[in-house]
């Protein structure tokens, strides 16, 4: 058989009935290969790392939010006690000992023992999973329609000064070389005829 060479062939190539030269080139595959899987593998590490280094900046800033919070409603008690009862002010003091006592928890629990907190509620009520997502999304609407209302309004009252500052640019500009403009004499308004 190697007397016999392929149709249309007038020489056999040095190497090529040597099969040392597929299996190099199937070894620098097979190299390229893991380099690529430890490389993939090194960056979903980094990935993973950065996600749950900012969920920890998140769980901070939350629990540092919620025990602000506690501390103004701990604070209204006393002035709810003045003006409604004791019996108002007790509300307001167990409310804040109940976000005060979340952002505890949230504060001591890991990334990783919050998600499984969430993942647990969604599967045991599904209902109340959905009605804090509605009511979350409802309350972030409002806060985004809110600072929308907010940044009209304040474009709203910078428009007539823009105005004034245009008209004002306007006539300096006039002055400064432009042909002065006749400005037309006022007139007194007619009076009916008796």
């Amino acid at each position: 058989m190697a007397d016999t060479l392929p149709e249309g062939t007038d020489h056999i190539i040095p190497g090529a009935a040597n099969n040392s030269t597929r299996d190099r080139l199937k070894a620098d595959a097979a190299d390229l290969r893991d380099k690529a899987s430890a490389k993939a593998a090194d960056l979903k590490g980094q990935a993973t790392d950065k996600a749950r280094e900012y969920a920890d900046e998140g769980k901070a800033r939350a629990s540092a939010g919620l025990d602000s919070v506690a501390k103004m409603i701990g604070d209204s008690a006393a002035q709810i006690d003045e003006k409604l009862g004791s019996a108002y002010g007790d509300y307001a003091r167990k409310a804040g000992d109940a976000v005060a006592g979340f952002s505890a928890s949230l504060r001591d629990k890991d990334v990783e023992e919050l998600f499984d907190d969430a993942r647990n509620l969604v599967r045991g009520s599904p209902a109340i999973a959905i009605g804090a997502a509605a009511a979350a999304g409802f309350v972030i609407a409002r806060i985004i329609k809110a600072g929308s209302e907010a940044l009209e309004e304040t474009a709203q009252a910078a428009e007539p000064k823009a105005r004034k500052a245009k008209a004002k640019a306007d006539t300096v500009a006039e002055d400064d070389g432009a042909p002065a403009r006749k400005t037309a004499a006022k007139r007194k308004p007619r009076t009916p005829a008796s």
